[in-house]
């Protein structure tokens, strides 16, 4: 799985987020753009999630777990 889903390479082509949950633009909630707000619905997600599920998200990383499995 790549960091950089369609979902995100098809904004940075075209700089507009769209909102997963009612369809409205997303806008950068502060000058850091870490964290994208829906001005419609005011859902907000971190810019690292856009374009995952909770579970896609988390196949990306190891957990603490798997990392000391690797260790033994």
């Amino acid at each position: 799985m790549d960091i950089l889903n369609s979902a995100r390479i098809d904004a940075l082509y075209t700089g507009e987020y769209t909102c997963p949950y009612c369809g409205g633009s997303m806008e950068f909630e502060d000058e850091w753009e870490t964290v994208l707000v829906c001005p419609s619905c005011g859902e907000s997600i971190e810019l690292d999630r856009y374009g995952y599920s909770d579970d896609e998200y988390d196949e990306l990383y190891p957990t603490e777990d798997e990392l000391d499995e690797d260790e033994d």
